[in-house]
């Protein structure tokens, strides 16, 4: 009770007393690793939770929980592989098919960290996540229905302060009244922002704390015509309810990268940039059919108004200040080694760094080991914890640097907005093109490196280039605003373009939709 209650103190003198009873429990050594989480001590959870032994009959249920909480660690100390291993784990040993499948999501999502994994094999792997909710009977849809205007739902827990809003605001704000009525499906807590979107939209509905099956019959009574799933398998997603098809088309993307996996879904969306004008390069990775926007496949809104920084960084301290301010799981061995050699080509330069990792005074001293280890100039690397207002502290850093192969995403956006240009590394699969795409939809492609060497020499060129850096950190915000980034008006009518071409198609009995017979009149 004192851990649900978030009281460390308390847990931990009760669990002195527990500890007295039952000192060799598999389950008095996880609570024991539940508290050192609790006060960020992460490395110390870690090596408590590696030596534990379940008893074979107890993994059922006990497994999972042990094994989730060590994919955790794993992911905040950045040993990813380790991660989707532990969650991939605590899917096999989960007792319900919900939580086998939150596991699973959560797998899917740490394999993204590393860049060993083909696409053939991401898409496999993701096509058996619905195996786990085969058991959910989807609802059917009837053809032929009169439109006034298309119904559009939109599913989420991010309609509230959160990065992954900054890209789909405007959908929910701009759209076409005459022609979409639009209804939001939040899954989680509201807060003012919520407040200010529930008064823009047609419908909204909080699902927090319905079953699936629950939350999809709301939705399929509500006769939404596409549903859009915003999370994939980010945290809270509502995928489980989109197994059972309430609407009869449904769409996922923008606030994921990778394929959700189920067949139930129809379409993902996807840019020019990210996956090729023909959608071909990026198909291969998707169960969806993909959709190939002609610009990018979001339009940027940062949430909170912040004027650009007065004067450069490297003006007031006299030497340039690399920053990546992305979650710290995204920053590889390799991403530590590249940013070493980038640092040592410029005796002076700097580095800063900002994550939540830092918050943790155990964790840092092991990340900071980490750096040490890949060749950092430590004396000239900064590390900051997290804080909510953080968009001032882009004034002091010259120049982004992306991770990879995970490149950054609202970060990005902001280092842009904040006018510090990002130099990012081009992957081959969609996921890996985020901060390609960006780049592009601004006209810099010169910033875009397609090889390591390439990116340490971008690095290296625009930090030894000060006259080209203060242009950039000038201009950048006025041509974000002007790009079709930030193009609000371009970007939804193209959008509902789409929503209403599939809508076409579905009418028209052009594709079965997530199945043999959904969609079909009876």
């Amino acid at each position: 009770m004192y851990i649900e209650q978030g009281d460390s103190q308390s847990a931990m003198a009760a669990w002195q007393k527990l500890n007295k009873i039952l000192p060799g429990d598999f389950y008095t050594s996880f609570l024991h690793a539940r508290i050192l989480f609790m006060e960020r001590r992460y490395v110390s959870a870690y090596r408590e939770l590696l030596v534990i032994d379940v008893p074979l009959n107890k993994r059922k249920g006990y497994g999972e929980k042990i094994a989730n909480l060590l994919g955790q660690c794993c992911r905040i100390l950045g040993r990813t592989q380790e991660a989707a291993a532990a969650y991939k784990e605590a899917a096999v040993w989960a007792d319900t098919p919900e939580l086998q499948a939150m596991e699973y999501s959560n797998y899917l999502f740490n394999l993204h960290y590393s860049g060993r994994h083909s696409a053939e094999f991401l898409r496999q792997q993701a096509a058996k996540f619905g195996k786990f909710l085969e058991k959910s009977k989807p609802f059917h849809h009837h053809r032929g229905r009169e439109k006034h205007f298309l119904r559009v739902g939109y599913i989420s827990a991010d309609f509230r302060r959160h990065v992954c809003l900054c890209f789909f605001y405007d959908l929910l704000t701009s759209y076409d009244r005459k022609k979409f009525a639009v209804y939001v499906y939040m899954l989680g807590p509201e807060d003012t922002i919520s407040e200010k979107l529930r008064k823009q939209v047609t419908g909204w509905r909080n699902l927090r704390g319905l079953s699936p099956q629950e939350s999809a019959k709301a939705i399929y009574e509500d006769e939404i015509d596409i549903l859009v799933d915003l999370a994939g398998h980010t945290k809270g997603n509502g995928l489980p309810i989109l197994v059972y098809k309430p609407a009869p088309i449904q769409v996922s993307g923008i606030g994921y990268f990778a394929s959700t996996g189920l067949s139930s879904v129809d379409y993902f969306l996807g840019d020019v940039y990210l996956d090729g004008e023909d959608g071909q390069t990026g198909q291969r990775e998707f169960t969806e059919e993909l959709v190939v926007l002609p610009h990018s496949h979001f339009c940027y809104r940062p949430l909170q108004a912040v004027p650009l920084p007065v004067d450069t960084a490297f003006s007031r301290k006299g030497y340039v200040t690399f920053g990546s301010f992305n979650n710290f799981a995204k920053v590889t061995d390799e991403v530590l080694m590249v940013w070493g050699k980038i640092l040592n080509r410029l005796p002076t330069a700097h580095l800063l760094l900002k994550a939540a990792v830092f918050d943790s005074e155990e964790a840092a001293i092991y990340i900071r080991q980490r750096m040490e280890k890949a060749g950092l100039p430590m004396a000239r690397v900064e590390c900051r914890g997290i804080s909510e207002v953080y968009l001032p502290e882009y004034g002091d850093i010259d120049i982004a640097l992306d991770t990879f192969p995970y490149p950054g995403g609202g970060t990005s956006c902001d280092a842009l907005y904040m006018g510090r240009p990002l130099i990012t590394l081009a992957g081959k699969r969609h996921g890996e093109r985020f901060g390609y795409s960006l780049l592009m939809n601004l006209d810099l492609g010169e910033l875009v490196a397609f090889s390591i060497e390439e990116y340490i020499e971008r690095a290296v060129m625009l930090a030894e280039n000060p006259e080209l850096l203060t242009g950039l950190q000038t201009n950048l915000r006025h041509i974000m605003e002007n790009s079709p980034l930030m193009d609000r008006q371009g970007y939804v009518r193209m959008v509902e373009s789409v929503y209403a071409d599939m809508w076409e198609k579905y009418e028209k009995g052009c594709r079965n939709y997530g199945g043999e017979n959904h969609g079909k009149s009876e």
